[in-house]
């Protein structure tokens, strides 16, 4: 009886291991984008009354991005505090190719927006492009 029950209690262990929970299978790793080779840097600031307004702006021009070959995301960083608020976007690339593209033949220029002249306080006329040695990001 007890081997019984011995043999019982593995099958069940066996099974409980084996299930799988319902849902969509996850994707092969063959569709995960590719790890992003260049993060590019752009910093600028605003008076702080007009933040919002800059903000609005400029999270709706930066969606394009997405529509870019070679762009793999960006991030919108904003700093109050003061009499100014700064702003950071954080765009990542595949490559420095990728952002020729983008940027023209010098990448290390800031490629002003359209409205940028009405917020922001001595714009900067230069980006960081950075290679990406480690990202750990949560997904």
């Amino acid at each position: 009886m007890r081997t019984l029950r011995l043999g019982l209690a593995a099958a069940l262990v066996a099974l409980a291991c084996s299930h799988r929970p319902a849902g969509p299978p996850a994707p092969p790793e063959a569709t995960a984008p590719p790890p992003p080779g260049v993060a590019r840097v752009w910093h600028g600031r605003v008076q702080a009354e007009k933040a919002d307004a800059y903000a609005a702006y400029l999270a709706s021009a930066i969606t394009k991005f997405r529509t870019l070959p070679g762009n793999l995301g960006y991030e919108l960083l904003r700093e109050d505090g003061g009499a100014e608020t700064h702003f950071m976007v954080v765009s990542y690339w595949t490559t420095a190719q990728a952002i020729h593209a983008y940027a023209g033949d010098d990448i290390s220029r800031t490629r002003a927006l359209p409205r940028d002249p009405e917020f922001l306080v001595d714009p900067e006329p230069l980006v960081h492009n950075y290679r990406v040695v480690v990202q750990d990001l949560a997904r």
